[in-house]
């Protein structure tokens, strides 16, 4: 994708080329026509980083423009994914030649500019918007017929492309905050081992500690010995955590590269020294916090009373134990925190895989292409596009073809406010539809019935002809509730294009289909003939016939293009089930899943080996009490099940308390779910099954290393 900017514009984000140089001003007015380009630096990677590239000729939109400069590492611009070339304002009458409407900087008609500012450091972005407002406001009274409705707002850019404009803040906000919570809940969860595990290890060395008192070790120096132990795992789990942080990373960008469309770019992915910094700060810091407090418990007896405490005694000193289970009961509600969230993800993503789009995807073909890319004006472009249908038609196996401008579950979408014709109060009664762009057959290519009147007819997909429109059933009964659609005229409120304002007869009314997974309900449909508005990015869909094979069909759609234009470039060929299941909805569910699932299980694990610390730690203290109760007559069974009551009581404990907060994460997830309540009874079930099999596991363990203690052996112990 290209992007046009101003000669300024790297220069307001504080960024230089890293080739080459930057845009001047002369480049930039108005009719310059300087065709220079700047490539981003994943497209100059990507391209094998050649030096070379400076200079060679670029084709967009079928127009040459030589390469100047290469954007910075990372650089992406006002949103990410940024593109892959920007190109001076002008030259935008080159690359926007395709534009339904007069884009040119020329044009007060064309409204497809954004701004970008830096606010000053002694003004405010309240201040700021309301000057805008006011320049809003007299450009509509100075000009009417052009500004007229339209309204300037000022927000901080929105960092997704997917969402743009100042209400994907919050979408943005609670994302980054997901993903934020999940490293510092498992963060805290290793915490929490860490000082069990130190605390445990540190009675074991009581004596160590104590003769190292007595022999003028001051507390100090024994704390300092300790946290110095600590630090030393810590860094080196930092060190790890990096590797694992950049391969997952990696991973994690690579499965959303299908998902995104081609002509956009990923950042590149770039450890600095701030991420090495703060990776060995948390780890350095967690060490600290958690270790001083076990380190200081550890160090502050006197010698001479743990050189005299005998092993049976030190056993029977519940304190360090309760401090040990506390901190498992931590760990266990965080792990049930993060699973069960995992859980509710992957039922999600099992739910948008099954989801019932409202047509049928088996044995259905998607095309993407884009006419601009050829350097085909509107006339040609159009022209190209019905002649391919009408050669798809005659290609064997192909049952139905037809071209659409936009295709249910996609990121993008075009919507019109569609209300009764020639009725007062049309702004109040319009109602909010999917617009598209449809040629002959789109019913029939999508498996769907005509559930009353006709489809578009040959004459009707031309240049000004009569004004129909094809409407879904859920738009028929909100626009005439209880009445039929049919014969019934339609127009667009405040709609853009050539089709506004004008009144258009409904002449058929198909089956609603989905649009989108992240709308719980069905959302109504408008579609308009291909001669009413043109769009040089179009879809073919083709229903191909069953016994036919859907990869072998994909081989001949491609090949048939090829013949039929080389120059028309495929931007993206897939069956409906493909384009379905790579969609950015479902990609999102499943790396929600996948995440999430992960950190739970990691959690689970540091859990597991939590529980298993502290009732090992308890066993070996208890060594010479079970060496007595089993000379004096005790039943292995009756100390395995003492061992394991105990253990799963404090993970009871931790159960209870994490379905408490699995139950507030659901309800504050409701909104990113798909087909999935907030509190999901399978999930809320199976998650502290899971969690209290491997806790029980890990207590069964020490639970049987005390039934096999030999009491010769455990009374001669100390």
């Amino acid at each position: 994708m290209a992007s046009g900017v101003t000669a300024n514009y790297f220069d307001v984000f504080e960024q230089s080329p890293a080739l080459g140089r930057p845009f001047t001003t002369e480049e930039e007015k108005p009719g310059a026509d300087n065709r220079v380009a700047m490539v981003s630096h994943s497209y100059w990677t990507q391209r094998g980083a050649d030096p070379g590239l400076i200079g060679r000729t670029l084709r967009i939109n079928g127009v040459p423009f030589t390469v100047i400069a290469v954007a910075p590492r990372d650089f992406a611009g006002a949103s990410i994914p940024g593109p892959d070339v920007w190109l001076p304002l002008g030259a935008q009458t080159a690359f926007a030649a395709s534009a339904p409407v007069d884009s040119t900087l020329n044009s007060r008609e064309a409204h497809t500019l954004s701004v970008v500012g830096r606010l000053r450091s002694d003004a405010s972005l309240e201040s700021v918007a309301a000057a805008v407002a006011t320049v809003g406001s007299r450009l509509a009274q100075a000009f009417p017929t052009y500004n007229a409705g339209y309204t300037l707002q000022v927000a901080p850019p929105s960092r997704f492309l997917f969402m743009p404009g100042p209400g994907s803040s919050a979408f943005t906000a609670i994302l980054s905050v997901l993903l934020m919570a999940m490293p510092a809940i498992v963060l805290l969860v290793a915490c929490l081992n860490l000082a069990d595990l130190l605390l445990a290890r540190g009675h074991v060395r009581r004596q160590e500690l104590a003769i190292r008192a007595s022999l003028g070790g001051g507390r100090g120096r024994l704390t300092r010995q300790l946290l110095t132990e600590g630090l030393l795992l810590a860094l080196a789990a930092g060190v790890v955590g990096l590797l694992l942080s950049r391969w997952v990373t990696g991973a994690l960008l690579t499965s959303l590269r299908p998902v995104i469309p081609v002509a956009l770019s990923l950042p590149e992915l770039d450890f600095d020294w701030r991420v090495l910094v703060g990776a060995v700060g948390f780890s350095l810091l967690a060490s600290v916090v958690f270790g001083i407090w076990p380190a200081w418990l550890l160090t502050g007896r006197a010698a001479v009373t743990d050189l005299k405490r005998q092993a049976g005694e030190e056993g029977r000193r519940l304190g360090s134990v309760r401090i040990g289970n506390a901190l498992v009961i931590g760990q266990v509600s965080l792990s049930v925190l993060l699973l069960a969230v995992g859980g509710l993800f992957l039922a999600s993503a099992i739910s948008a895989a099954a989801a019932d789009p409202g047509f049928r995807l088996d044995r259905g073909l998607v095309v993407e292409l884009d006419s601009s890319l050829a350097g085909y004006d509107e006339t040609r472009g159009r022209d190209a596009n019905l002649a391919l249908v009408d050669r798809m038609r005659a290609v064997p196996g192909v049952e139905a073809v037809t071209i659409s401008s936009s295709l249910p579950f996609t990121s993008f979408g075009d919507s019109r406010n569609v209300a009764p014709a020639r009725v007062a109060d049309a702004q109040a009664k319009a109602i909010d539809a999917v617009f598209n762009i449809v040629g002959r057959d789109y019913a029939r290519a999508l498996g769907l019935p005509m559930l009353d009147g006709r489809d578009f007819t040959t004459a009707e997909l031309a240049p000004g002809a009569e004004a129909v429109a094809i409407v879904d059933d859920l738009l028929a009964r909100r626009l005439w509730p209880g009445d039929s659609a049919l014969g019934r005229f339609i127009q667009f409120v405040d709609g853009e294009g050539p089709e506004a304002g004008r009144t258009m007869r409904v002449v058929g009314i198909v089956p609603t289909v989905r649009h989108s997974l992240s709308n719980p309900q069905p959302f109504p449909h408008v579609y308009v003939p291909l001669g009413q508005r043109y769009e040089s990015a179009m879809t073919l869909q083709l229903r191909i016939a069953g016994n036919q094979s859907e990869p072998t069909m994909l081989t001949t759609v491609s090949r048939v293009i090829r013949e039929f234009d080389e120059r028309l470039p495929i931007v993206r060929l897939e069956t409906w089930r493909d384009h379905l299941d790579t969609g950015l909805d479902s990609w999102i569910y499943r790396a929600g899943a996948t995440v999430f699932s992960a950190f739970g299980g990691i959690a689970l694990l540091l859990a597991v080996i939590g529980v298993y610390g502290v009732k090992s730690y308890v066993v070996s203290r208890r060594t010479r009490e079970f060496g007595i109760r089993i000379a004096t007559g005790a039943h292995p069974r009756a100390l395995l099940w003492q061992v394991m009551k105990e253990g799963g009581r404090i993970t009871a404990i931790g159960l209870g308390i994490g379905v408490l907060l699995a139950v507030a994460a659901g309800r504050l997830l409701q909104g990113f779910l798909y087909g999935v309540d907030a509190v999901a009874p399978v999930v809320l079930v199976s998650t502290p099954l899971i969690l209290l099999a491997s806790s029980l596991l890990a207590s069964y363990i020490p639970a049987l290393r005390a039934t096999r203690v030999d009491p010769t052996v455990a009374l001669r112990s100390e």
